[in-house]
């Protein structure tokens, strides 16, 4: 069974500022989007309590003038609180922003502090926000053709930014940015993962805390990015807590015959990659979201296009996924996980990175809406197999 409910009205800053992982579900079941309202350009978040069958009336975080937002969660880098915390981008006063949400605690939103103070800021840029295992916060983004851009500290959960880190920007705006927690002996360490748009290059940049500096390794090169103003994300990542890895995935290239939707584990020292959730798709496939579900440990990874080729990219696609409950090392048979939205066209794909039980995605944009769809009812029976009830 299929739940599909509006959430709320579609935006380009939902997508165009390559803002990552707008979607988190509490310790608690409580699903929480974070978005950019289609009227007003304000930053807000919904809140269901129901698993997703009904929304709360939103609550402003921002308002102004947003172009990109990015999230993360303390308990996705296995810290035991209930903070989501917020980066956004406002061209209004070109300035990378930040807020939190305490889930834990009434939902009290912290004080709004100033990550970086700009002077251009345009969409397209990159920005992504995440949590040291340590507790440090690290936020990396580019506000504009690559003369702003770089990565900022805040030692105190977001109430204050210290000086700016060392740079992990390569100066193109079209370069795109995941940042996750690091997995070595140093708790403070972050990973970030670069997709390198001039270079057509996918790698991981490792941020050393107490030297300051990023170390690069090359996860795959012949890797065609998909510009984020068209669309976003082509890659995705979740954090493996109970094996101590990130997993990674991204397409090769959108809208093309052959593209392969690959996926890797990513350690501090290791690299590896596993089977392709999609080997040799078709001309009509892009866009992914990849979540673990917390009590089986199975993977889930969704994808936009059918792979029989009988969809258009651009217009009508539907929103489809794989199983594995093997790390990925198989992958079950596509599924839809959205099938009664039909076909659509498809600007965004957010999951929760950490859920439990079925896949939860945030799709977007179908008749200028963004909905919130999860299948109920799939159980994984092997890592060959997953099943519709």
């Amino acid at each position: 069974m299929r739940l599909c409910v509006p959430v709320f009205t579609f935006n380009t800053g939902d997508f165009n500022g390559a803002g990552t992982k707008h979607f988190v579900e509490t310790i608690a079941g409580n699903l929480y989007a974070i978005y950019v309202n289609s009227i007003n350009i304000d930053l807000e978040y919904s809140k269901s309590t129901d698993g997703g069958k009904s929304w709360a009336v939103p609550i402003s975080l921002h308002a102004g003038t947003v172009i990109s937002v990015a999230v993360t969660y303390d308990r996705w880098s296995n810290i035991s609180a209930g903070l989501i915390h917020c980066a956004y981008t406002d061209n209004g006063v070109d300035d990378i922003l930040y807020r939190n949400i305490d889930s834990e605690n009434s939902d009290n939103l912290s004080a709004e502090t100033t990550v970086f103070a700009g002077s251009t800021a345009i969409s397209g840029g990159a920005l992504s926000i995440t949590r040291a295992r340590g507790g440090n916060l690290v936020v990396a983004g580019s506000i504009d053709a690559g003369s702003e851009d770089g990565a900022w500290e805040s030692t105190d959960a977001g109430a204050t930014w210290g000086s700016t880190i060392a740079d992990p920007s390569e100066g193109a705006t079209q370069d795109q940015y995941l940042l996750l927690p690091g997995w070595n002996a140093d708790p403070q360490d972050v990973m970030l993962i670069f997709w390198d748009a001039s270079a057509d290059e996918l790698s991981v940049k490792r941020y050393d805390n107490s030297a300051d500096s990023w170390a690069e390794a090359s996860i795959a090169t012949g890797m065609v990015d998909l510009v984020a103003t068209s669309g976003f994300p082509n890659f995705a990542a979740a954090v493996d807590l109970a094996n101590s890895q990130n997993v990674v995935v991204a397409w090769t290239n959108t809208d093309t015959a052959n593209a392969d939707l690959r996926c890797w584990k990513i350690t501090d020292t290791t690299i590896t990659e596993v089977t392709n959730v999609v080997l040799d798709g078709t001309d009509d496939q892009g866009l992914c979201a990849i979540m673990i579900d917390t009590v089986s440990g199975v993977w889930w990874v969704a994808y936009g296009g059918k792979s029989d080729g009988s969809e258009t990219w651009g217009t009508l696609v539907g929103v489809y996924g794989k199983a594995s409950a093997d790390t990925g090392s198989t992958w079950g048979a596509e599924t839809n996980l959205a099938g009664v939205l039909g076909t659509v066209n498809l600007r965004s794909l957010f999951g929760c990175p950490r859920c439990s039980g079925a896949p939860k995605l945030l799709i977007g944009e179908i008749n200028g809406q963004i909905i919130y769809a999860a299948v109920e009812g799939i159980t994984p029976h092997a890592s060959y197999q997953i099943g519709l009830v």
